[in-house]
C-alpha cells in the first residue's frame, strides 16, 4: 500500500521503450525506520520484459546506478516486483530508470514507495486520479 503521494515514481504511465522517473526525496521516509520498499506494477496486454535501475543522487544533478532488477511479464496479467532500499539511504534523492524489451504499446507502469508488503486493495478502496475504482 502507498505511504503518500510524494513517493510515486510512475502513476499508470504509458510505457515507452525507456524512461526515467522524477526524483523522489527519501529524507521523509528515514523516520519510518527500516528499509525503504519500492513496488513496481506493469500492466497491459502485450508480453514484455522490464530492466529497471534504481539510481541515487545528492542534488538531482547527476544520478548513479545503485541496483538493477528485472521484471518479466509473460502474458496479459500484471507483473509485480517489490524490492528494498537499505536504510538509511545513502543519498537524498532516488529515481527509477527502465528499458523495455518487447513492444511498449498498451503497457502501463506504476512504481512507488510502499509499505513492507504488497496488499492488494479491496473493492472501493483504490483511488485513481480522484475517482474511487470499484
Amino acid at each position: 500500500m502507498l505511504i503518500d503521494q510524494l513517493g510515486i515514481f510512475f502513476d499508470q504511465a504509458t510505457a515507452e521503450a525507456s524512461a526515467s522517473s522524477p526524483a523522489v526525496n527519501v529524507s521523509p521516509y528515514a523516520g519510518l525506520g527500516g528499509a525503504i520498499n519500492i513496488t513496481v506494477l506493469l500492466t497491459g496486454a502485450p508480453a514484455a520484459g522490464l530492466s529497471l535501475k534504481l539510481q541515487e543522487s545528492d542534488d538531482q544533478a547527476a544520478f548513479a546506478d545503485v541496483s538493477t532488477f528485472a521484471l518479466e511479464k509473460p502474458d496479459a496479467a500484471g507483473a509485480v516486483l517489490t524490492f528494498s532500499l537499505p536504510h538509511p539511504a545513502r543519498k537524498k534523492f532516488i529515481r527509477l530508470a527502465y528499458s523495455l524489451t518487447g513492444s511498449p504499446a498498451g503497457l502501463k507502469l506504476f512504481a512507488a514507495i510502499t509499505r513492507d508488503h504488497f496488499a492488494p486493495y479491496a473493492e472501493g478502496q483504490y483511488i485513481d486520479h480522484g475517482k474511487t475504482v470499484a
